[in-house]
């Protein structure tokens, strides 16, 4: 619109000149008709123009006539005593020029001057006839004119920024079904992209659809090698604890704990990755969510019967309002291995509370034991790191819970529980 306006600026500017320098040269040959040379030499007008703007002092309108050979001039009465003072080029006899000059009260005059050759006799005299406007009159025209084509070019940019945006609306609103229907796939409501139109975008929704498909095709195949896998280690594993107690019983003690211990290890790392599998395969897949307090409850339920468990005090402090976003297979083996853990080092209790922020839940898992050095909290959650080797375990347990809260879009922290012991927190997408 800015540009558009220049140009409707310049052309008007320049159609207001042309049309001017018509009228001028009306001028001239009016004023070329009515002068005469007398044969002293002298310029004689016989009959006034009809613009009265000739006549006004300093009206803005002038006419000047000078003999070329003689240099007398006739000037009209709005000049006054002030001679316009002409350019000193080549003017050929019948041509019109169009030049600013300066006026009598130093204003820019647009002037058209011509040269006519008139008969004084047996010989010719050859007059300069010049007329000029105030370029005032063309720079209020086109001020005027400015303000016009700026209200209107305002009024149309106005029109054309609404039909844009609702062009744009329109012609985008197809995709808003797009990113409903892909936010679908990824929370696992649905398998495939579900739209039907606009017909330019299906050859890319086939395309994804073609790409979930074959995704989900190796994740399955992924899985079913995975289970495959530990069914295939778990007869062997039975074996080897099954021939530990064997050996523990003939008095074999050292060699039965470490394949015992061996035998565990395996366990673990074979649960460990079918748990990758399966959060691999549609993390977020969780149905209407699962009721924390119901998980956290059942396993301590489990734990509590253990000889450790049975001897601490449990203080579950969590809403039964509050639910995760995650799968009840997910959030059992994620609580499962933190609770496991303060099983393990707690003296004398363990608390488990919980804390809604926005539409996510804090949940904090704190144990009275021994805690960790500030130094090493850091290294926590690392895979097979153990600060205690004298303790059952594999160090892969807290790793497995970051796989679980890393694919859930989740947070995980340790820090030390005053005046002693370790809290674990956690942030995991929540549901109303």
């Amino acid at each position: 619109m800015s540009v558009a306006g220049v140009a409707l600026v310049f052309l008007f500017e320049r159609q207001v000149e042309r049309r001017i320098g018509n009228e001028l040269d009306t001028y001239i040959r009016q004023i070329s008709a009515n002068v005469s040379v007398e044969l002293d030499g002298s310029l004689r007008f016989d009959r006034p123009l009809a613009d009265p703007r000739f006549e006004q002092p300093l009206s803005g309108l002038y006419w000047q006539i000078v003999d070329d050979a003689s240099g007398a001039k006739l000037r009209s009465r709005s000049l006054w005593d002030h001679v316009i003072g002409l350019p000193d080029h080549p003017l050929e006899p019948g041509a019109v020029h169009h030049h600013d000059m300066v006026g009598p009260s130093g204003e820019t005059l647009f002037t058209s001057e011509r040269r006519i050759v008139y008969p004084v006799g047996a010989s010719t005299r050859r007059l300069r006839i010049t007329v000029g406007l105030d370029r005032k009159e063309i720079n209020d025209a086109r001020s005027e004119f400015i303000g016009d084509v700026a209200a209107s070019l305002a009024i149309l940019a106005v029109v054309l920024l609404l039909a844009s945006w609702g062009q744009i609306v329109i012609g985008l609103w197809p995709l808003e079904a797009l990113r409903r229907s892909v936010n679908a796939v990824r929370s696992g409501r649905q398998k495939t992209i579900a739209v039907d139109e606009p017909e330019e975008i299906m050859p890319l929704v086939d395309e994804v659809n073609s790409l979930l498909e074959a995704r989900a095709k190796a994740v399955e195949s992924a899985k079913a090698r995975a289970a495959n896998l530990a069914h295939g280690l778990k007869t062997p594993l039975t074996v080897l604890t099954t021939d530990a107690e064997r050996l523990r019983r003939k008095g074999e003690r050292e060699i039965a704990d470490e394949l015992q211990e061996l035998a565990f290890g395996m366990r673990r790392l074979v649960n460990r990755e079918l748990s990758k599998a399966r959060l691999q395969s549609s993390p977020g897949s969780v149905g209407q969510g699962v009721a924390v307090r119901g998980v956290i409850e059942g396993i301590a339920k489990t734990l509590s019967r253990s000889p450790r468990g049975s001897c601490l005090s449990w203080r579950i402090e969590v809403s039964p309002d509050a639910f995760i976003d995650l799968s009840e297979e997910d959030a059992t083996e994620l609580f499962g291995v933190l609770l496991d853990n303060a099983v393990k080092w707690a003296q004398t209790e363990i608390r488990v509370t919980s804390q809604s922020e926005d539409c996510r839940l804090r949940v904090d898992i704190e144990d009275d034991g021994p805690g960790v050095p500030s130094a090493q909290i850091a290294r926590l959650g690392q895979r097979g790191l153990r600060f205690d080797e004298t303790t059952e375990g594999t160090g892969i347990g807290l790793s497995i819970v970051a796989d679980i809260i890393e694919a859930y879009a989740g947070e995980m922290t340790f820090a030390a529980h005053l005046p002693r012991g370790l809290r674990v927190s956690m942030i995991l997408p929540g549901r109303a």
